[in-house]
């Protein structure tokens, strides 16, 4: 085999996304350049692939992170013995530094460096940033090549490990994000402000949340979070307890059906992307390709992602997304006027993304 792809995290949000799009690039290259093809899947996740795809399927579940994970990498590696193994996320798999895998290129995607980042943004203790550290720089010392989302993502990378070969390969938005939705499966009536994704501390939600509760009295919007899991367990505590005092007008939904999601996005007035750090962020750019406005955090990522798409605002500053929300919760031409704005830029970014780039940068490698 020349290389095996890890795919168990396809039905996880972000890096799910990520999975789902660069499969059929892969198998597309790798069978135009007659190279063989696996693909690690979970046991009750696996995706619809071709039959000339190799399907190694992992028994049981092992949490990112895990050492279940690391044990699983081990003994598919030592079972398959592929050319190549290409992991889409950033923990190194400890199984490389054996001897008999001294030949085996790895090739690995850090979609961001929250981890490494100081406590106020990412919420993580000393030791979970130590790993996070050490598993970057190992990533660093034996990949090939590090694919990331961003240059803001190689940019904070290279803070940590300076010697990274990284390449930058944008993510583009699904082709379905494009199609109208249907607004009978919107599960919110009426007028809402939208944010979707996880409650993690990096997200930042206290901001948004406490700026809607300023406004809350002079527009008849409501605030909905999506896409973060049944009553925000294992995301930031601040968000729990807020929702909880906040009443009706704050709707908490967990993960959606697709074309639920469409729908809801399609149907709000703003999205409100308000984190600290990303990668990338793709909420804001599938909102913009739903016609939907966008308000973003002033972070490198997301000017680099949302470009003139989006307004900006500082995360730290909740007067500023306060302010914000003021002038588009109450003029509809000014927020229809952004929305298109923002269709426009990502129409663009669309057409210039060619994200084959990172298939055939693997493909080259091994062949």
């Amino acid at each position: 085999m020349d290389l095996l792809f890890d795919a168990r995290h396809i039905r996880q949000s972000g890096i799910g996304t990520y999975i789902g799009l660069l499969l059929p690039e892969l198998e597309q290259t790798f069978a135009q350049r007659g190279l063989s093809l696996g693909v690690l899947v979970g046991e009750h996740t696996a995706p619809t692939l071709r039959e000339s795809t190799t399907v190694v399927v992992e028994r049981g579940v092992s949490a990112m992170y895990s050492v279940a994970e690391q044990r699983v990498w081990d003994q598919v590696l030592r079972s398959v013995r592929p050319r190549g193994f290409w992991v889409p996320h950033y923990p190194f798999p400890l199984t490389m530094l054996r001897p008999a895998h001294r030949k085996m290129a790895l090739f690995v995607t850090v979609h961001d460096t929250m981890h490494v980042t100081d406590k106020q943004i990412s919420g993580m203790s000393a030791a979970r940033k130590y790993y996070a550290r050490t598993m970057l720089e190992l990533d660093a010392r034996r990949s090939r090549v590090i694919f990331t989302p961003s240059q803001a993502t190689v940019d904070t990378l290279k803070e940590v490990a300076p010697t990274a070969r990284t390449c930058v390969t944008p993510i583009p938005v699904a082709e379905d994000w494009f199609r109208p939705a249907d607004p009978a499966l919107a599960p919110v009536p009426g007028r809402y402000i939208l944010y979707v994704g996880n409650s993690k501390w990096h997200k930042n939600l206290p901001v948004l949340m406490e700026a809607f509760e300023e406004i809350r009295d002079d527009v008849p919007h409501k605030l909905v979070i999506a896409g973060s899991g049944e009553a925000l367990r294992g995301g930031d505590q601040r968000v729990t307890e807020l929702a909880a005092q906040m009443g009706e007008r704050v709707v908490v939904m967990g993960r959606l059906d697709f074309e639920v999601l469409r729908s809801l996005v399609s149907g709000a007035d703003l999205l409100v992307m308000p984190s600290l750090h990303e990668g990338a962020g793709l909420p804001p750019i599938e909102a913009m390709a739903s016609h939907t406005a966008v308000l973003a955090s002033d972070i490198p990522s997301l000017r680099e992602t949302c470009g003139n798409g989006a307004d900006y605002f500082d995360p730290r500053d909740r007067q500023a997304l306060v302010r914000l929300l003021r002038a588009y919760c109450g003029d509809a031409e000014k927020t229809a006027v952004l929305a298109e704005r923002g269709w426009r830029h990502v129409a663009a970014r669309q057409s210039s993304i060619d994200f084959g780039a990172a298939a055939r940068a693997v493909a080259d490698e091994i062949d």
